[in-house]
């Protein structure tokens, strides 16, 4: 399968799990976790600075408070958080509000009040391009 956007500016998504998740978690150093690339592969891809923050809070919770499997995956710990990279870049609002209310909620969110972000692949392709990302989907 295609990769709905597989560059954004110097970050390559499809190779940002081995940046991202080659990261030790334990006895690692400091500046180098995963969620620290994580933050940095999504500065350079042009997340704002205090949504590349609120992400890497989000990544470390996962890992540190042992949330769902479900949650790891939103959460980037399968694809080295490249789609929570398109979500901040697409949809930055809903980003916030459903990261804030993970962290609060320490992984066991209210699905009423924070819902996930559910894009469909046209809808997150559109909003990408309103903001400057050429995304691979070809329209006929």
């Amino acid at each position: 399968m295609i990769p709905l956007v597989s560059s954004i500016a110097s970050v390559d998504l499809i190779r940002l799990r081995d940046r991202v998740l080659t990261a030790p978690c334990f006895a690692g150093t400091a500046g180098d976790y995963p969620w620290d690339r994580w933050e940095k592969a999504a500065l350079e891809a042009g997340v704002r600075n205090d949504l590349a923050g609120l992400g890497r809070a989000v990544f470390r919770e996962a890992f540190q408070h042992d949330w769902s499997n479900e949650l790891k995956a939103e959460c980037g710990w399968i694809d080295g958080g490249a789609e929570m990279i398109l979500h901040a870049l697409a949809a930055p609002d809903e980003a916030v509000t459903r990261w804030e209310a993970l962290i609060e909620a320490d992984g066991y969110p209210d699905e009423m009040e924070a819902p996930r972000i559910d894009l469909d692949p046209y809808e997150l392709a559109d909003r990408l391009e309103a903001v400057g990302v050429k995304s691979n989907i070809v329209r006929t």
